[in-house]
Formats: structure tokens, C-alpha cells, sequence
């Protein structure tokens, strides 16, 4: 008799679900289906354009100056900072509680008044912030999308003019141009703090040739305004010199 080997069942596949068909995605710029490409500022700016008018308004007719600010003005007032607000609250409070101790000829609802226009001011400008921290943010991805968008354009030029297509290699050349120009290259540029600096240390150091004048004016009173002339060769030579001059 012949051994008979054991049956085995066949195994069950799983039926494959049905699979979308690949399709060819579209080289869209990046900024197209976004909601940041809509035209929703315009409304926003409507807004807060006549919003702004009709606040700018109110504080000018309270403020004593008409005009902005200047830096120096702005040094010489005192801030609301929270060690100051606290200082003219209890302030405020002491003689509140002890009106014996009113200074002469001296109004405490007017101050009153006032310390109720620092409150809404500080809300003010909590909302202010708010509001300009989410303007940055905007700012910020709407010029990531449009720059994504001017470097497909300028990848695309690049390939076209690397293929010698006719007009390409000109168009390249203009966008290029954003890439490889130094802000000291560019005529009437003013140089950067760290540019200043290396230089500087480039003189002390007898590293290159040339002279360096740094005016300061009224240093004790508003921190100084700057004035820097400078002469700095771009070969290294010993026995560089510098020269900083404080006028008070």
C-alpha cells in the first residue's frame, strides 16, 4: 500500500484593494493652492487703514507734541517698565490712603486721569504687539512661498541657459546678479558694524594698511552719534594705525 501524504488546504489571499491610478503631478508654482495666495490683505488693509486714521487721531489730539518722538526725546522720557509702573502705583495708593501727605497744589483725580490712560495704553500696546508679531508672521510666509516660486524661475533660466537657449543666458544673468553681488561691492554702501570691527582689528594687528577716524558726539548724554572715516587698504602691511578720536 502506497502512504497517502497528508492534504493541505490551499492558503486564502487577502483580494488587493483597488489602487488609484498614478497620475502626473502638475509643476504648479508652490503658491497657487494656498490660502496666502488669495487677496485677503486687501480687505485687512481696508480696514485697518481707516481703523489707524481714526486712532492716530485720537492719541494726536491727547499727546502735548504733535510731532513723533526723535530717538533723543524718546531717552529722556521715562518708561513704562514694570519696576516704574509699580513705583507710581503705590505711589498713587500712599497718598490715596493719607491725603494729609498731597503734595501742594496738587490734583489727585488728574493724576488718576492719567494713570487710567496708562492702563488702556499698556492694553494697547499688548495689542499692538499681538497684532504686529502676527503681521510678521504673515509677511514672513508669503515671502517664503514668493521666493520658492522666483527660484523655480531662476533654476528653469539657468537650465535654458545652460542649453544655450536663445535670450535665456541675459535673463539668467539679471537674476544671478541677487546672488553674487557683496554689499561692499555696491557704489555709496554704507559698510556693516562687523565690517567696522574686522577692520579695526586689522589695523591694530598690522594686518593691513591705512587709517581709521571715529568721531563721537555728545557720548554722555545720548550714547553718541557715530561718525567713522576710514582708509583701509586690502593688502596686509605692518605698521598700520588707528585712529579714534570722542568729541564731547
Amino acid at each position: 500500500m502506497k502512504h497517502k501524504e497528508p492534504e493541505t488546504k490551499p492558503k486564502q489571499t487577502k483580494p488587493k484593494s483597488p489602487t488609484k491610478p498614478k497620475t502626473k503631478k502638475q509643476a504648479d508654482n508652490l503658491a497657487k493652492d494656498s490660502p496666502l495666495a488669495s487677496n485677503v490683505l486687501h480687505t485687512v488693509l481696508t480696514k485697518t487703514a481707516a481703523d489707524v486714521t481714526d486712532i492716530n487721531r485720537i492719541l494726536r489730539g491727547y499727546l502735548p507734541l504733535d510731532q513723533d518722538l526723535t530717538g533723543i526725546e524718546r531717552k529722556r522720557l521715562i518708561s513704562a517698565k514694570s519696576r516704574n509702573y509699580g513705583f507710581i502705583v503705590k505711589a498713587y495708593e500712599t497718598v490715596d490712603d493719607r491725603p494729609e501727605f498731597i503734595p501742594p497744589n496738587f490734583s489727585l483725580p488728574n493724576m488718576k486721569g492719567v494713570m487710567d490712560n496708562l492702563e488702556k495704553a499698556r492694553d494697547l500696546v499688548v495689542i499692538a504687539e499681538n497684532l504686529q508679531r502676527l503681521v510678521d508672521d504673515f509677511l514672513l510666509q508669503t515671502t517664503n512661498l514668493s521666493y520658492r516660486d522666483a527660484l523655480l524661475i531662476y533654476r528653469n533660466l539657468q537650465t535654458q541657459a545652460r542649453a544655450n537657449i536663445p535670450g535665456a543666458r541675459d535673463l539668467f544673468a539679471q537674476l544671478r546678479q541677487f546672488f553674487t553681488l557683496h554689499r561692499r561691492g555696491r557704489a555709496g554702501a554704507e559698510p556693516t558694524e562687523k565690517e567696522l570691527i574686522r577692520e579695526a582689528k586689522g589695523l591694530i594687528h598690522g594686518n593691513v594698511d591705512g587709517e581709521m577716524v571715529i568721531k563721537n558726539e555728545s557720548p554722555h548724554v545720548t550714547g553718541g552719534v557715530h561718525e567713522v572715516v576710514e582708509d583701509v587698504g586690502k593688502r596686509r602691511k605692518r605698521g598700520a594705525e588707528i585712529k579714534v578720536k570722542e568729541e564731547e
